[in-house]
């Protein structure tokens, strides 16, 4: 079997004895940690959540393959220093379809820190490595394992079982003990496949994260267009940082407007007084045909029996049904990665003159989280195994999509 890829030296110069003896600490402090008995997500955020896409990079076809995957710091589920002896890779769900094993695969596995943020990756595979670029798995022959049919619909990913356990432990994060740098920023996994057959293989990939939704509040039967159902409020799949996201309605008054109401939390009261708790009912809850106190205070002297407001809006667009009740309002989030994970609380208000005296009805609520994008990215390339060209030494780079892992 061939040598790993040619990378550039890393010279290791005789460290203090001081020194040395601070790393023999360290490694020991974390060995005594139960943290390397904990087999951790990453990205932290998919933790038990498909990623959104599967993709046949690198596994899916005849070709040799270059693959690197590098993970913000954000993205691990700790912080600091951290001993990993092994990884997994997770398979994609692939509608629920048994797989067949694939095999036989000549793989090495590299682990390094990155200089750089997920981002900032370079085509060039080398400049993406710390200075701990280290080949933790050499030209080992695998078989890809079998996935099993699995009873759809499902939302709950496959078992990370495409596993990579090291020759050695690597400890994450010391670059700033052995060499006086800064803390780690990123994470990178090298995979480079030397040799595989043919044969569709897919693993579970970030692509298009699927959002984390569900349903909260009421809203009665008599809350409706008449002779319809409650106003369904549902949305696109994905909610992305920086990306334009549509809310849906369903069931909504024909050919009037309606607005979308939004807040994010759904706890507290209406208009932040405790007096009056969440779900508001739209009506007085001891004689519905009367109006809601809170609600007469401010001018509405009519009551919308079996409706309630499910938030205290903070923010309300507005939208028109077509003759069918259905309606579409969009609105762009706001960019950055610290908005992921933000849970957007919303409802529907529609204008109905049929539906009661108040002329109003609602949905119930419906939370989005914001579930990407991550900071990830990926540079890979395929190639001729057999030839004799050395492997590439750039790929290309896609932001925003790689492997999900499960570290230990």
């Amino acid at each position: 079997m061939t040598d790993p890829l040619p990378a550039r030296p890393v010279v290791v110069s005789r460290l203090r004895p001081d020194v040395l003896l601070l790393m023999l600490l360290l490694l020991a402090s974390l060995c005594a940690v139960p943290l390397t008995a904990q087999n951790v997500t990453v990205p932290a955020t998919l933790d038990g959540i498909e990623g959104g896409g599967g993709t046949s990079i690198p596994f899916g076809t005849s070709q040799a393959c270059r693959y690197q995957c590098i993970y913000d710091a954000e993205e691990l589920p700790w912080a600091g220093p951290r001993v990993i002896t092994g990884v997994r890779i997770r398979p994609d769900l692939n509608n629920g379809l048994a797989v067949p094993a694939k095999g036989f695969l000549q793989v090495s596995v590299l682990m390094s820190t990155c200089p750089h943020e997920a981002s900032q990756a370079s085509a060039d595979f080398e400049e993406n490595y710390g200075s701990d670029a280290t080949w933790v798995v050499q030209d080992r022959v695998i078989q890809l394992p079998a996935q099993p049919a699995v009873t759809m619909p499902s939302t709950t990913p496959r078992p990370a079982n495409i596993d990579f356990p090291f020759a050695a432990p690597w400890a994450y994060g010391l670059t700033p003990v052995t060499q006086g740098m800064p803390a780690a920023d990123s994470l990178l996994i090298e995979i480079w496949i030397k040799y595989q057959p043919a044969g569709v293989y897919r693993v579970d990939n970030l692509s298009s994260c699927v959002a984390p939704t569900a349903e909260f509040g009421l809203a009665d039967p008599l809350c409706a267009v008449p002779g319809n159902q409650p106003i369904e409020l549902t949305g696109d799949t994905s909610m992305l940082a920086g990306s334009t996201y549509h809310w849906r309605i369903s069931g909504g008054p024909p050919s009037m407007p309606w607005l979308l109401l939004m807040n994010l939390t759904d706890q507290g009261g209406l208009l932040d007084n405790p007096a009056w708790p969440l779900p508001y009912a739209m009506f007085d809850p001891a004689n519905p045909s009367l109006p809601a106190p809170a609600l007469s205070l401010v001018g509405f002297q009519h009551p919308a029996p079996d409706c309630y407001l499910n938030i205290s809006p903070a923010a309300m667009l507005i939208g028109t049904c077509d003759a069918a009740g259905l309606g579409t309002i969009a609105a762009a989030v706001p960019a950055g990665r610290q908005n992921v994970g933000a849970i957007f609380y919303t409802q529907a208000l529609g204008f109905s003159p049929t539906s009661n005296p108040m002329w109003f009805i609602t949905s119930k609520g419906r939370s989005t989280t914001v579930c990407g994008p991550l900071g990830v990215s990926r540079v890979y390339s395929f190639y001729d195994g057999t030839a004799s060209p050395l492997p590439p030494a750039t790929g290309t780079v896609s932001g925003g999509v790689g492997l999900v892992l499960e570290i230990y």
